[in-house]
C-alpha cells in the first residue's frame, strides 16, 4: 500500500458487523498495523489485502494488555526455536 492513503477516521468508519448475527472473520491484513491511542479509546487500524481499512476499538488498558499477551506469546514461540526476544 502507498503512504498516500487517507487517515483512518473512526467517525466515518462503517460498522462491519452491522446488525447481523454470528461470527465475523477479519479479512487478511497487511503487516504493520497502526495504533492510535487517546485518553479514553485506543484503535488498532489494519489495512486489508483489498485496500480497505478496519479499525478495532480497545480501551487503553486493553491495548496494554494485548501488548503484554503478544509479547509473551512471541517470547514463547522464539524460545522453542532457541532464539530470544529483545
Amino acid at each position: 500500500m502507498s503512504d498516500k492513503t487517507k487517515p483512518f477516521r473512526p467517525g466515518e468508519a462503517v460498522d462491519a458487523l452491522g446488525e447481523r448475527e454470528g461470527d465475523f472473520v477479519l479479512p487478511l491484513c497487511l503487516p504493520k498495523p497502526s495504533l492510535l491511542i487517546g485518553e479514553d479509546l485506543a484503535m488498532i487500524v489494519l489495512d486489508t489485502i483489498h485496500g480497505q481499512r478496519v479499525g478495532l476499538p480497545l480501551s487503553p488498558q486493553g491495548a496494554a494488555d494485548l501488548h503484554a499477551v503478544l509479547e509473551e506469546a512471541l517470547r514463547l514461540l522464539q524460545a522453542r526455536n532457541g532464539g530470544s526476544l529483545q
